[in-house]
C-alpha cells in the first residue's frame, strides 16, 4: 500500500473517531434538557478521548501486532494487549484527576488531589477502558489487514517474477544450436576417433541428464554445478583447433557447498555466443574462486561486433538474470556487468549455504 493511501486512511479514521465522540457527548449532555454542553467540557472530553484512543491504537498498531500477532504468538498478544488497554485506561483516569486538581488549584488557590468517588471513578474507568479496547481492536484489524495485503501483493510480485525468470531460463539452458552442433561434431569425430567420440557422447549424455533432472532441485552440490560447466566447455572445444581460445580456472574446494543449479551457465553460453573468432588466445576466460562459504565467478570474453545486432550480449536479458539472483540470493550476492568496445565481463560473488557431508 502506498504511503499516501496509508496516511489518508489514518487521517480519515481519526476524523471519524472525533465526530463519533463529539456526537455521543452532545447527545448524552443534551438528553436531560436539550441544553448544549459547555465548550470547555466538550474540548476536555474530546482531548482525553483522543489521547486514550491514540495511545491504545498505536500501541497495538506499531508494537503488539508486529511483535506478537504477526509472529503467531497469540498468548502473549492477548495477555499483554489486555494489560496495555487497562493501563491506558487507568493512566487516562489519573490524568483526568491531575488536570482537575490543577484547574481547582488555579481557580481556588487550594491544593487538593481530586480522586473521584468510587462510582464516578468506576464509570470513568469503564468509559476509558471501552475506548481503549475499541481502538485496540481497530488498530489490530487495520495493521493485520495492511500486513495481509502487503504479503499477498508481495507474493504475487515474486511469483510473477519467478515465472518470467523460469520461462526465460528455459531458453537459456543448453541452447538447441549447441546440441545440434555438438551432435554433428561427434558424428564427424566417430569416423576419425571412435573412442574419443564415445567419450564426448558420454559427456553430452551427462550434461543432458543434469539439465533435465538435476536442475529440478532448488539446491545442488556446488561440485556438481562445476562439473557440468567443465563438460559444457569440453564439448564446445570439439569444434576448436585453438586450445588457447578458452580458459577455465577453478580455485578452492567445493565440498560441502550448495548452489542453485544452472546459475552460471547463461553467462557462459552468452560468452560463447558473442565471443570473437576462435583463432585468438583467451577469447573467453572463466575463473571460479571458492573461499569458505563464498564463490567468486568471473567470465570475460572478447566481443565479436558482427554478432551484436539489435540485442545486447545479455542474451536472455541481464535484467531478468539480475531478478533471478535477487529472488534466490537476496542480500547475498553482488553482480557487476561491464561492457567495453572490445570485451564483455560478468563478475558475480555469492554467499552460499553449506550441507552436511556424508560420513566416511
Amino acid at each position: 500500500m502506498k504511503k499516501i493511501h496509508l496516511i489518508a486512511l489514518h487521517v480519515g479514521y481519526w476524523l471519524l473517531f472525533t465526530f463519533l465522540i463529539s456526537f455521543v457527548f452532545f447527545i448524552s449532555q443534551a438528553s436531560d434538557g436539550f441544553a448544549l454542553p459547555d465548550t470547555e467540557d466538550w474540548i476536555a472530553i474530546l482531548l482525553f478521548s483522543l489521547l486514550t484512543g491514540i495511545s491504545s491504537f498505536y500501541a497495538f498498531y506499531l508494537w503488539l501486532v508486529p511483535r506478537y500477532l504477526v509472529t503467531r504468538n497469540i498468548n502473549h498478544f492477548v495477555r499483554i494487549g489486555v494489560l496495555v488497554s487497562l493501563g491506558v485506561a487507568v493512566l487516562s483516569v489519573l490524568l483526568v484527576s491531575l488536570v482537575t486538581t490543577v484547574i481547582i488549584y488555579i481557580a481556588l488557590n487550594q491544593w487538593q488531589w481530586i480522586l473521584f468517588s468510587g462510582s464516578d471513578q468506576l464509570i470513568l474507568l469503564a468509559g476509558f477502558t471501552l475506548l481503549a479496547l475499541v481502538n485496540a481492536l481497530t488498530g489490530t484489524l487495520l495493521r493485520a489487514s495492511i500486513t495481509w495485503y502487503t504479503d499477498i501483493h508481495l507474493k504475487e510480485q515474486i511469483a510473477n517474477q519467478a515465472l518470467q525468470t523460469e520461462l526465460a531460463l528455459l531458453k537459456s539452458q543448453l541452447n538447441p544450436h549447441f546440441l545440434f552442433n555438438t551432435l554433428h561434431n561427434i558424428d564427424i569425430l566417430i569416423g576419425h576417433d571412435a573412442a574419443k567420440a564415445s567419450a564426448y557422447l558420454n559427456k553430452l549424455s551427462d550434461l543432458l541428464r543434469f539439465s533435465l533432472y538435476e536442475t529440478q532441485a532448488n539446491q545442488i552440490p556446488l561440485a556438481q554445478e562445476i562439473a557440468s560447466i567443465e563438460k559444457y566447455i569440453e564439448l564446445q572445444k570439439i569444434r576448436m583447433s585453438n586450445e588457447q581460445y578458452v580458459s577455465l580456472l577453478i580455485d578452492g574446494q567445493a565440498d560441502g557447498l550448495e548452489i542453485t543449479p544452472m546459475l552460471f551457465m547463461p553467462y557462459i553460453e552468452n560468452a560463447f555466443k558473442y565471443a570473437a573468432n576462435k583463432k585468438i588466445t583467451d577469447g573467453i576466460c572463466i575463473n571460479i574462486k571458492i573461499s569458505n562459504e563464498h564463490i567468486h565467478f568471473q567470465c570475460v570474453n572478447v566481443i565479436d561486433p558482427s554478432k551484436l545486432t539489435r540485442e545486447n550480449q545479455g542474451g536472455i536479458g541481464q535484467k531478468l538474470l539480475g531478478k533471478r539472483l535477487a529472488l534466490l540470493y537476496p542480500e547475498r550476492h553482488k553482480l557487476l556487468v561491464k561492457a567495453t568496445e572490445t570485451t564483455y565481463s560478468v563478475d558475480l560473488t555469492l554467499s552460499l549455504k553449506t550441507y552436511a557431508l556424508p560420513a566416511d
